[in-house]
């Protein structure tokens, strides 16, 4: 079966995306971004707090001058403690709608984003969450002087969608001990019709998206920025910290998160006339916060909690997308050998690392795969074919769902998904082997046809291990590889 789909759907998909991803992190003076306002947050912090204190001081002094007035002077004194009450009440009223407006912008910035990985069923959530996972990578380029800051600005919707998915799994095979984690997800709603409270969503996935997009952004705290990038800020962003300015950086990264967090984003006001409606309102939306706050406060020291939903997406986002000027592509697949490490270390629950490559397999959603195809018998020719990898939830870590894309050395964009084995998998050398008996003159025929249009210059071995996908990728008419649902072993 195929399904219908809008040729302009996926073009659309793209635009919308990088809107999002705009909305995130622009720096643009024209449009406020969630990362613009917290860094003008850092920066305004002490002067606001100075500004509000001065204002109760000059209240407060009025108050007492009042209190020891005589009859001549209380009209006036009067007065004064007005003026000053309303200067009061006018900056703490100014204050308190821009964390509001804070609070309604990453709020709509998470609908947004659950919009697009959520289906209406498991299947469907788990094509979405393909889709933007394999988008994100093929969008990031693999070479060229933007790789460090173009990886970096698409790395939180990355982590996001791998937390968002860990969570599905770790709950579906009864891993999560949270108790209120458990009471929300007891009460999930299968259909949730638009605005209408889902107790799931609203009280778990969306405080856990605040807390995955703002892990990072007291990156922009002043005081972190002059660890960074140095007094006189000309130091890369991207270079590696030494060890005990690492931990600093890192200690004053989380205070300034958990601040915009706590004063710049905070909890939304309660809008009616009824009490109790309203203290069960402020009650819930603390429970938020709180589990906000416990997710960012345990993401450094996760042990067995809920502090590795940010952790172990974190470390697979940063080796996928790591942000950084030297970028090895090959080496993309060894994300799980580096979690596995790093559990064995104790860093990270192993039981949770073990479901997320469960999730994911071993090569990440958009990795270009070299493979090679059987003929009507199921025996391999001699050539091989590309295909990217486009689906979660291989049936082994190391045999990727993809789309192919290739055929007979041309490139198609109708072609269908396949199950790629180990031993048709030139990243594996017993695929490599069965290739070493064909010609050189042969390999050489192949190697020029299927670098012709979107690998130039890239596959420089006769038997590659893998490919570059983003340049063919970046054709509208070749961003349709997700639209259908037939599938082959090979």
């Amino acid at each position: 079966m195929q399904l219908t789909v809008d040729p302009y759907a996926d073009k659309s998909y793209v635009r919308q995306l990088k809107q999002l991803i705009s909305s995130l992190l622009s720096i643009s003076k024209f449009q406020h971004s969630v990362y613009g306002q917290a860094s003008q947050f850092f920066q305004q912090q002490q002067q606001q707090k100075n500004q509000l204190s001065q204002l109760q001081q000059a209240f407060d002094e009025a108050q007492r001058q009042l209190g020891s007035a005589n009859a001549k002077s209380e009209a006036r004194l009067v007065q004064q403690a007005q003026q000053c009450q309303q200067a009061l009440k006018a900056e703490q009223d100014k204050q308190e709608q821009k964390r509001l407006n804070n609070y309604s912008q990453l709020y709509l910035l998470c609908q947004q984003f659950l919009q697009m990985i959520e289906g209406n069923n498991r299947a469907e959530t788990i094509l979405r969450s393909s889709k933007m996972l394999g988008t994100l990578q093929l969008l990031a380029p693999s070479e060229g002087e933007q790789i460090a800051t173009v990886q970096q600005k698409y790395k939180p919707f990355y982590k996001a969608t791998l937390s968002l998915r860990l969570l599905d799994h770790l709950l579906a095979q009864g891993m999560i001990s949270s108790s209120y984690i458990l009471q929300k997800a007891k009460a999930r709603k299968t259909s949730v019709e638009a605005g209408s409270y889902c107790p799931f969503r609203d009280d778990v996935q969306i405080p856990l998206l605040m807390a995955l997009l703002l892990q990072d952004i007291g990156h922009s705290h002043p005081e972190a920025l002059l660890i960074l990038t140095g007094p006189d800020g000309k130091l890369p962003r991207s270079r590696e910290l030494q060890t005990q300015e690492r931990s600093r950086f890192l200690d004053i990264s989380l205070q300034a998160s958990l601040q915009f967090l706590l004063k710049g984003i905070g909890a939304p006001r309660y809008r009616g006339n009824s009490r109790p409606e309203r203290d069960a309102f402020d009650k819930n939306e603390q429970d938020k916060l709180a589990f906000a706050t416990t997710l960012l406060k345990n993401a450094g020291k996760p042990g067995a909690g809920v502090g590795n939903l940010l952790k172990i997406p974190q470390v697979y986002a940063s080796a996928v997308l790591p942000g950084r000027n030297r970028f090895d592509y090959q080496a993309l697949p060894k994300v799980a050998l580096i979690l596995k490490t790093g559990a064995a270390a104790g860093q990270y629950d192993e039981r949770m690392v073990q479901s997320l490559l469960s999730i994911t397999g071993i090569f990440p959603q958009g990795y270009g795969i070299v493979f090679l195809p059987k003929d009507a018998k199921g025996q391999p020719l001699d050539r091989y074919e590309f295909a990217i990898v486009n689906s979660l939830y291989p049936p082994q870590p190391e045999a990727p769902l993809c789309r192919i894309v290739t055929r007979n050395l041309h490139y198609r964009h109708n072609l269908p998904n396949c199950n790629i084995s180990v031993a048709s998998n030139l990243y594996f050398k017993p695929a490599r082997q069965q290739l070493e008996i064909i010609p050189q003159q042969r390999l050489e025929e192949i190697l020029k046809k299927l670098s012709s249009d979107f690998a130039p210059g890239r596959l420089r071995r006769l038997l590659p291990r893998y490919w570059h996908p983003d340049e063919f990728f970046a054709d509208p008419r070749h961003q349709n590889l997700w639209n259908r649902t037939e599938l082959r072993d090979n």
